[in-house]
């Protein structure tokens, strides 16, 4: 059973998201990145029409781009090819030789970088997530899905949305790392419930977690026979 997460790495010193904010769309959709050395980027990178002659003219004042070519126009926007200075780690913390998830759409807005991705496991999310941590990128799971064909917001396992946030900042946070590093008690901050609420959401959504894996590795038996 594969995953598909929503991450927001909500850090404003992040590339391209100065420009982002200063053009009427409020964001660009980046594709295809490729980590050159000394700290540069390869990436393309599309612009709507509607923000096409804005981002052009703020192009010259972006100082993390080193290179910008104007590839032309599509259906879906204008398309360019930027060669981009990372000053934020954001090239360090994801590592082109750990499979740490794979890349299904990638946008830059005034907040950062807003990434969907496809991972095998929760080790190789919890991976990308400690990557962001030792470099210092606030990492930020807005929502997870089992299924990479129906990834909306509602598709959470069964979980309740209460069960579901409880234990998306639990798992965030540090709560099942070894050692652990978030408490119980730092939950019921989050959630602004008591400790007791907070221990009883995250057991009802274990047990329902538990139960949705045990239930498809069931079926998938039964296929098998």
């Amino acid at each position: 059973m594969v995953l598909v997460a929503e991450i927001l790495l909500a850090d404003r010193t992040l590339p391209l998201v100065g420009l982002a904010e200063a053009i009427p769309s409020g964001e660009l959709s980046i594709s295809n990145p490729f980590i050159l050395n000394n700290n540069k980027i390869l990436m393309t990178v599309t612009v709507d029409t509607g923000s096409h002659g804005v981002f052009d003219r703020k192009l010259d004042s972006a100082t993390e781009v080193i290179n910008a070519m104007e590839i032309g126009q599509t259906a879906d926007g204008w398309f360019y090819q930027l060669i981009v200075r990372d000053d934020s780690n954001l090239a360090r913390s994801h590592d082109p030789e750990e499979i740490e998830g794979v890349v299904m759409d990638a946008t830059v807005t005034s907040e950062g970088i807003r990434e969907q991705k496809v991972f095998s496991d929760y080790e190789s999310l919890a991976t990308l997530r400690d990557r962001c941590k030792v470099h210092d990128i606030p990492f930020e799971l807005l929502k997870i899905a089992s299924d990479p064909e129906n990834d909306g917001e509602r598709d959470q396992f069964g979980l309740t949305d209460k069960q579901y946030r409880a234990i998306s900042i639990a798992f965030a946070e540090g709560y099942y790392d070894s050692p652990r590093e978030f408490t119980t008690d730092d939950l019921a901050s989050e959630l602004d419930v008591s400790a007791a609420a907070a221990s009883d959401l995250l057991r009802r959504a274990e047990r329902q977690l538990i139960s949705e894996t045990v239930s498809a590795a069931r079926q998938r038996f039964q296929d098998v026979k």
